[in-house]
C-alpha cells in the first residue's frame, strides 16, 4: 500500500507553484495574501506584507484603474523593481494577469488579484529536486540606457526627445496648406521616451504625427478631434491586446498620452512636412475650458494632461 499523503490546503497549492508570483489585495491595495514566491522576490516576509498597504504608489494607482474599469487586465507587460540583496534595486520585466475580486452575494468589486511570471526567467540548478527560478541577469535596455545612448533631452511636453532623420529638401510655403506659415523640410523624425508616472502633455500639431513603437511598454494617446470626437489608441507590441505598432495623431487634434503600466516607452515620430517649432502649441486656459465643455466625460483626463 502506498503511504497516505496529508491533504494540501489551497494555500499550500498556491505557495508551491514554480515560477508563479501571486498576491491578493483589497480595494485599498492592502495585501490580503501573498505566496512565498512573491514575498521572496520583493525581499520581504509574508508577515511584513499581509495586512499592510502596498507602498508602491504607481502600482496602487494602476490597481485602482483596473478596479474602476470593471474589467480584468490580461497578459499585461510591465516592469517592476526588485532588491538585489546588496541594498540596490534592479528592474525586471514581467507578464501580469490582474483579476477582479468580487463580493459573492452582490458582485461588488472588493479587491484585485495579481498573478505574474518573469518575462525573462532563468533556471538555476542548485542540486535540489526543484530548479530555482530567478530573474535573468541579462541586462535589458531601460529608460536611462536609451536616454544616454540617443542623447535625449527634455521634450517640453513631458518625457524626452532626440532628433532623428531630417530631409535635406524643402517645400515652399506657397505649396503647403494655408495653416503653415513658412517653408518646411519635406519630412522630419524624432525619438520620444516617456516614463511613468510622467505624462505627455496635451498639445496640437499642424501636421499629422505618425507614431512607431520601439521598446518598453505601450503608450496610450488620448485624442480630442476638432469635430468633437474623442478616441484613444494604444501604441505597443501586444497586438493581441489591441495595441498597434504604429498609429497617427491627426493634425489639428489635441492629444496627450500616458504609459500603460510601470516603466517606460520608447517610440519614434515622423512628420511631413517636417517639424518647425511654430507648428506645435499647448492649450491656453480658455482652450482648456472649451475642451472640458465639449468633452465633459473626459474632464478628468483633460485636467491630468494639462497640469
Amino acid at each position: 500500500m502506498l503511504p497516505t499523503q496529508p491533504p494540501m490546503s489551497v494555500e499550500d497549492v498556491l505557495d508551491k507553484q514554480d515560477g508563479v508570483y501571486l498576491c491578493i489585495k483589497d480595494h485599498n491595495s492592502v495585501f490580503l495574501w501573498v505566496n512565498d514566491n512573491f514575498a521572496n522576490l520583493v525581499g520581504m516576509s509574508k508577515a511584513q506584507l499581509i495586512g499592510h498597504r502596498d507602498d508602491r504608489a504607481e502600482h496602487v494607482a494602476h490597481d485602482q484603474q483596473v478596479m474602476v474599469s470593471g474589467k480584468p487586465l490580461l497578459n499585461f507587460h510591465e516592469t517592476i523593481d526588485i532588491p538585489t540583496g546588496d541594498g540596490a534595486m534592479r528592474s525586471v520585466e514581467i507578464v501580469t494577469q490582474k483579476g477582479l475580486l468580487r463580493q459573492p452575494d452582490t458582485g461588488e468589486i472588493i479587491g484585485i488579484t495579481v498573478c505574474f511570471a518573469l518575462r525573462y526567467p532563468e533556471l538555476v540548478d542548485d542540486g535540489t529536486p526543484v530548479p530555482k527560478i530567478v530573474p535573468s541577469q541579462q541586462r535589458t535596455p531601460d529608460a536611462e540606457f536609451w536616454i544616454k545612448q540617443l542623447g535625449m533631452t527634455s521634450a517640453g511636453v513631458g518625457g524626452y526627445f532626440a532628433a532623428g532623420a531630417v530631409a535635406d529638401e524643402t517645400i515652399a510655403r506657397a505649396a503647403l496648406p494655408a495653416r503653415f506659415e513658412s517653408d518646411h523640410r519635406l519630412y522630419s523624425s524624432n525619438y520620444y521616451l516617456l516614463q511613468s508616472p510622467d505624462l505627455l502633455q496635451l498639445h496640437t500639431l499642424r501636421q499629422d504625427e505618425l507614431w512607431f513603437h520601439h521598446d518598453g511598454l505601450a503608450i496610450r494617446l488620448h485624442i480630442f478631434a476638432p469635430n468633437g470626437q474623442y478616441q484613444t489608441v494604444d501604441i505597443g507590441r501586444d497586438i493581441e491586446q489591441g495595441q498597434h505598432l504604429q498609429a497617427v495623431a491627426p493634425h489639428g487634434s489635441w492629444f496627450g498620452g500616458e504609459v500603460l503600466g510601470t516603466g517606460f516607452v520608447l517610440a519614434s515620430c515622423s512628420l511631413s512636412p517636417g517639424y518647425e517649432a511654430e507648428d506645435s502649441s499647448k492649450p491656453n486656459p480658455a482652450q482648456i475650458a472649451q475642451l472640458k465643455a465639449v468633452f465633459p466625460e473626459q474632464e478628468a483626463i483633460i485636467e491630468r494632461l494639462t497640469q
